[in-house]
């Protein structure tokens, strides 16, 4: 989809709810996993355009104006997150936990630094400065990068964010979901802008992250299986950030009984009604083991909110590999977050 009718069908968008967010990245993220079933490779050019499509929306600060208005608008405490949609970002920074940067890199006229970032479990943010001679498209400012130099075994290595007009440059964010199973202590996170206003460049840098105190919990004998006794649900691990929440879980099964592209997102709820868990939530695959002819993925969902002592009611979604209907579901765990 070229850009301005991408610009049009945005703008005919009214205020999109999470929920309706993450189907669209799911979506997508589905349908590279069918066009490529035997191994994920880079981006082909076919499909850019509808992983950028997806990236420009999931990005923190997304480019439909009139929610992008209301957030900058919204009365926030002052700081580097402060006109981002990035809850995470902005608790971390009240509790002094963000990490002040001033990396600078310039490319055909146009300087970015970067000023601050953050690792908090599974969440790194990024902010950073603009500064020089944008066009505009369609009443907004963009950029486009690509992080952990767009290793095919991570999901969403290239992506959109919109930028924020500021005083004398613009402002822009990164918000991303560390994409591997373990959690370095600290890591160096490459992040490389290719185009930023329509300007193309090569803007590169390394982004040092230090992660958060954490908390990780153990779950045993958390686990249910579907009525033909075949797909097992494991609940592993919940891991507690300063401001996430990252709930990790596995599913078994028989080589070519399910669909795995399918697993795209855990079910969860409160086991108290009035309680909803809402704010940004990203669910994704951290790694795949196949012993013999069964199959065992393990996922992870994050959440941008802590969730400690809640009860929660959790259960995976998946199809048969042979159909589209729903495959007989696992049983729901209630699982007791400490």
């Amino acid at each position: 989809m070229d850009k301005e009718t991408f610009s049009k069908k945005i703008n005919e968008v009214k205020v999109p709810k999470e929920d309706v967010l993450q189907a669209i990245k799911f979506g997508v993220n589905r349908a590279v996993h069918e066009a490529q079933p035997n191994k994920k490779k880079p981006i082909k050019k076919a499909m850019l355009s509808a992983c950028v499509a997806a990236g420009l929306l999931l990005s923190s600060s997304l480019i439909i104006p009139s929610f992008s208005k209301v957030m900058a608008a919204a009365p926030v405490i002052g700081g580097w997150y402060a006109g981002f949609n990035d809850v995470v970002g902005r608790s971390l920074e009240e509790q002094n936990l963000v990490t002040g940067l001033n990396q600078s890199f310039s490319s055909n006229g146009i300087d970015v630094t970067l000023t601050s970032a953050y690792y908090d479990g599974y969440m790194i943010g990024i902010t950073f400065d603009v500064k020089g001679e944008l066009e505009e498209h369609k009443g907004y400012y963009y950029a486009l990068y690509e992080i952990f130099n767009g290793d095919p075994h991570a999901d969403e290595t290239k992506e959109l964010t919109t930028l924020e007009k500021t005083a004398d440059g613009y402002s822009g964010h990164i918000r991303i979901v560390y994409p591997y199973k373990d959690l370095p202590k600290s890591d160096t996170i490459p992040v490389t802008f290719e185009e930023i206003g329509k300007n193309k460049g090569n803007w590169q840098f390394d982004v040092p992250v230090q992660q958060t105190p954490v908390e990780e919990h153990i779950f045993e004998n958390k686990e249910s299986v579907n009525l033909e006794g075949d797909v097992q649900f494991y609940v592993d691990s919940v891991l507690y950030g300063k401001a996430s929440t990252a709930i990790i879980y596995s599913v078994s099964y028989p080589e070519g009984e399910l669909d795995s592209s399918s697993f795209v997102m855990l079910n969860v709820q409160s086991a108290d009604q009035s309680i909803e868990i809402d704010g940004f939530k990203s669910d994704g695959q951290i790694d795949k083991i196949t012993d013999g002819n069964r199959t065992t993925v393990v996922r992870k969902i994050v959440f941008s909110q802590v969730l400690k002592n809640q009860t929660l009611i959790v259960s995976p979604s998946y199809n048969e590999a042979s159909s589209n209907e729903a495959a007989s579901p696992v049983q729901p765990l209630e699982i007791e977050l400490p």
